[in-house]
């Protein structure tokens, strides 16, 4: 609720200030357009905000142009309105301006009717004055958007570790078909859930740069766990589907359930502790939080070890306890690689957007497989 209020009292001052601006810069009663592109450019982050502005000037500018060639050419009347938007169209086409297409026919109709000439190049001071509004206005009122970035990724990696814990859980019994296909549908729901967090730690990611590097080093580990759990859904994916081709022939014995299930809920704990270390911005509750997920990883480890002694007397099916330990193996391994991150390191160059988005293609795909 305050983060709501907070945008309605931007937006609001936003508009006010544009319109006060372009009040007393032009010759004009009500200059309306300024402030309307003053709260339209204004997005969550500065680098959002000058690609709207810039494709917002854009438009504006081609209908003004298409609208002073054809008022020159054929004057305003239902035909010569209809020639102008086809060409506003396809002129927005040809500039590629995309969710700002519609805004080339406006302004060339706004022109249109009103006329060429001072109308046309208010119109075009006016967008000049709302996006510069809207540009400090971000500049200066963004806050550093961690908060929202840290509950995306603490809430994700409960998510994954709620999955671990309920597959533990199912193994206490014969889990049957249902519970297993109920697994493999919640890994399928992380997977659609990670464009929500990228989002947020792109936000993140943002605001920090545009604030001269201020928290860079904390929205950088939240970018490297985001990175590190992502990995993870295949895998965990993975083991659901090791444990499926297992029901079809026969369940484990309790034993190795119980071991099996032993060793999911350590790695969910872990997973919560590397959640938690990677959300924190304190280096020193930091330092404590990778304390404990030092030791949930050698317990883990223990625990994978005794199931692999255990499945070593069940040679017959070497295949699929192989897979299942591999699985474990990489869970363990990449929660172990990832949490250098989570200490809020600063030494380590940042990872660019572009190469994480590329570490998630290649996990998207792997889990697509």
């Amino acid at each position: 609720m305050p983060e709501r209020l907070t945008s309605i009292a931007r937006l609001v001052v936003t508009a006010m200030a544009a319109y006060v601006i372009a009040l007393v810069l032009l010759d004009t009663r009500a200059p309306t357009l300024a402030p309307l592109t003053a709260m339209l450019v204004v997005q969550v982050s500065f680098f959002r905000t000058l690609k709207h502005a810039g494709g917002r000037i854009v438009s504006v500018a081609a209908g003004v142009l298409v609208s002073v060639v054809m008022s020159g050419l054929f004057g305003l009347s239902w035909w010569s309105l209809g020639l102008s938007v086809a060409v506003a169209l396809s002129l927005g086409h040809l500039l590629k301006l995309r969710e700002h297409l519609l805004e080339v026919p406006i302004s060339a109709m706004l022109i249109l009717q009103f006329g060429t000439g001072p109308a046309a190049a208010d119109r075009i001071v006016e967008t000049l004055i709302g996006a510069a509004v809207g540009l400090v206005t971000v500049f200066v009122a963004t806050p550093a958007r961690l908060r929202p970035a840290e509950r995306a990724i603490a809430d994700f990696g409960g998510r994954v570790a709620g999955l671990l814990d309920d597959m533990a859980a199912g193994l206490a019994a014969e889990p049957g078909p249902e519970a297993v296909a109920r697994w493999t549908d919640q890994a399928r729901r992380l997977t659609a859930e990670i464009h929500r967090v990228e989002a947020a730690v792109d936000t993140a990611d943002e605001t920090a740069r545009l604030r001269g590097g201020a928290g860079s080093g904390h929205s950088r580990a939240l970018r490297e766990a985001l990175d590190t759990l992502e990995r993870a859904i295949p895998t965990v994916r993975g083991l659901a589907r090791s444990i499926s081709d297992r029901t079809g022939l026969r369940m484990w014995e309790p034993e190795v359930r119980e071991r099996l299930a032993g060793v999911l809920h350590d790695l969910a704990q872990t997973t919560r502790d590397y959640a938690e270390a990677a959300t924190t911005c304190c280096p020193e509750e930091a330092e404590r939080l990778t304390g404990e997920l030092d030791r949930s990883l050698a317990e883990g480890r223990r625990l994978r070890g005794e199931l692999g002694a255990v499945l070593r007397n069940d040679p017959g099916h070497w295949h699929l306890h192989g897979e299942l330990l591999v699985h474990l193996d990489r869970l363990l391994d990449g929660l172990r690689d990832g949490q250098g991150p989570v200490a809020y390191r600063r030494t380590r160059p940042m990872v660019s957007r572009a190469a994480g988005r590329a570490d998630r293609v290649r996990a998207r795909a792997t889990l697509r497989v």
